[in-house]
């Protein structure tokens, strides 16, 4: 905020953040935004970055990014997962990419994923893709098994979680498709690339599902916060033990 790192932003300060806007951070804009005193909202990748210099181990999120449809556009997330050892839950990758290829990049870059409690790769808001996860767990003290060893092997990468959607408020992947298959229309169309494309699918999204996607977002991150929390608590339980 304003060129400095806030890790814990109070009410007042995310109210004042909203009012003055700010600009999309990942990794690779952190050392710009920061020497230029601007205000950014930071991605899953930037936020990893800053994790690490402050020494946070576990990390939660609604969904990370990965490779879009239709082009070559691959999230910066991808990158910091494959390079810096961190816990990260999250309900798969979001619905608007190409979720298939963000799958095989998962695998290629070496990252950790694990299903709790699910043997399905989720995509935000649906619980199955129809892909199959190898590696499943029950329990935090399972992931924190698998990230202390991750640690002995000296591994660099992080273990993504893949926490999916409450059943209750899921939107079947069925669904999503069809509007997003008009959105990508309207993508081409109005020539929309790069870093405007996730908020403008976002966007119509929320529109086409009358609502019902931002119901969505705010559960699968409610229920990923009070995941990571147990995690977290389970590391340092078993840190100072």
């Amino acid at each position: 905020m304003n060129g400095e790192i806030v890790v814990g932003m109070e009410k007042e300060e995310i109210l004042k953040m909203m009012e003055e806007g700010a600009v999309k951070v990942g990794t690779r804009e952190l050392p710009y935004v920061i020497s230029k005193g601007m205000n950014g909202a930071t991605t899953v990748s930037s936020t990893l970055r800053i994790a690490e210099l402050v020494g946070i181990k576990v990390v939660a999120t609604g969904g990370i990014g990965g490779v879009h449809r239709n082009n070559k556009d691959i999230s910066q997330d991808l990158i910091e997962l494959s390079r810096n050892r961190k816990i990260l839950v999250s309900s798969g990758v979001k619905s608007i990419l190409d979720v298939e290829a963000t799958f095989e990049l998962l695998e290629t870059l070496e990252i950790v994923a694990v299903g709790y409690k699910t043997d399905e790769f989720p995509i935000f808001y649906s619980r199955k893709s129809g892909m199959r996860l190898n590696m499943t767990v029950e329990a935090p003290s399972e992931i924190v098994d698998i990230f202390e060893e991750m640690s002995e092997m000296r591994m660099g990468s992080s273990l993504l979680v893949l926490n999916p959607i409450d059943e209750e408020y899921e939107i079947p992947k069925e669904e999503v498709e069809r509007i997003l298959e008009k959105i990508e229309k309207e993508l081409l169309e109005k020539r929309i690339r790069g870093k405007e494309v996730t908020p403008y699918m976002l966007k119509r999204l929320f529109q086409e599902s009358k609502g019902r996607t931002l119901e969505a977002n705010l559960k699968l991150l409610s229920d990923n916060v009070l995941l990571a929390s147990e995690i977290a608590k389970e590391l340092s339980k078993r840190n100072h033990s």
